[in-house]
């Protein structure tokens, strides 16, 4: 940043942004949110679309029918899609991705959740109701705990159904009053191929697609080590990524609960071994 070019007084401290992750890291820490592309050409778009519905379908199958998913309010989601489709592991393990959440989180960080969201025409969704990624949490730290990173599949607007945002609000600890919410909301337009990358301590909700295409997005939590995983990725997974230094850490596996005392220390002991 040059700041030779504005004009300020009694500032001793400036945000320096040296490259384009600092730029993206200052607007999340800001703002909240931030969108960027992801380098994803529409041949690839098209094969995850493809892929989603059949890891849902695939689930659908899992649990006795669709009736099911209705009945525990869990439709049109597709869970932890990595553990179906090594295809899903490129997304969590984009080098964008990774740089951001690296700087904002710090270098050992897990993947809490990995969920594509399946948006039907004029078929509301539960996350159209205002959340935040971590649930039922009404405090706000001074570094983040958590990043959401939502890559567009299909194009997010207002009438497919993209999702809206309340600027600012990962650092106040209440949901925001009627008034405001009508004020400041705002959806996020994004072309598919995007990707939203924001704290996931910001308030947000899906907006109901009144188009007539299907509008699917997969959203990934990054979390600090001590949160729990949603659903554990190295039970799932079994040893597929155990001897990966760095894939280790993101999916869990140095992060899980020990079942005992002896396994606790050891884990210890092994992490002594050369």
């Amino acid at each position: 940043m040059n700041t030779a070019t504005l004009k300020m007084h009694g500032i001793r401290e400036i945000n320096r942004v040296q490259n384009d992750v600092d730029a993206i890291v200052e607007e999340i820490e800001i703002n909240g949110y931030v969108v960027v592309e992801s380098g994803y050409d529409e041949e690839k778009l098209a094969q995850l679309r493809t892929k989603i519905d059949a890891i849902y379908q695939t689930q659908i199958t899992e649990l006795g029918g669709e009736q099911n998913l209705k009945a525990i309010n869990d439709a049109n989601v597709a869970r932890h899609l990595l553990a179906y489709d090594d295809e899903f592991l490129d997304l969590a393990t984009h080098p964008v991705v990774d740089a951001v959440v690296s700087k904002l989180l710090g270098e050992f960080y897990v993947l809490m959740s990995q969920n594509a969201l399946i948006n039907m025409p004029s078929n509301d969704h539960y996350q159209t109701t205002w959340h935040r990624d971590l649930n039922y949490q009404h405090f706000v730290s001074s570094r983040p705990l958590a990043i959401s990173i939502l890559y567009c599949i299909d194009p997010f607007s207002e009438e497919t159904g993209g999702t809206y945002i309340l600027s600012g609000t990962h650092k106040i600890e209440k949901f925001p009053s009627e008034g405001f919410i009508n004020k400041f909301q705002k959806v996020v337009a994004a072309p598919a191929g995007s990707i939203i990358l924001f704290d996931a301590m910001l308030f947000h909700r899906a907006g109901s697609n009144s188009s007539n295409i299907i509008r699917r997005a997969v959203n990934h939590i990054f979390t600090a080590p001590f949160i729990l995983q949603q659903i554990s990725f190295p039970k799932m997974l079994g040893d597929r990524f155990n001897d990966n230094p760095r894939l280790r850490k993101m999916l869990g596996y140095e992060s899980q609960i020990p079942d005992n005392v002896t396994a606790w220390r050891t884990s210890k002991l092994d992490k002594l071994k050369p």
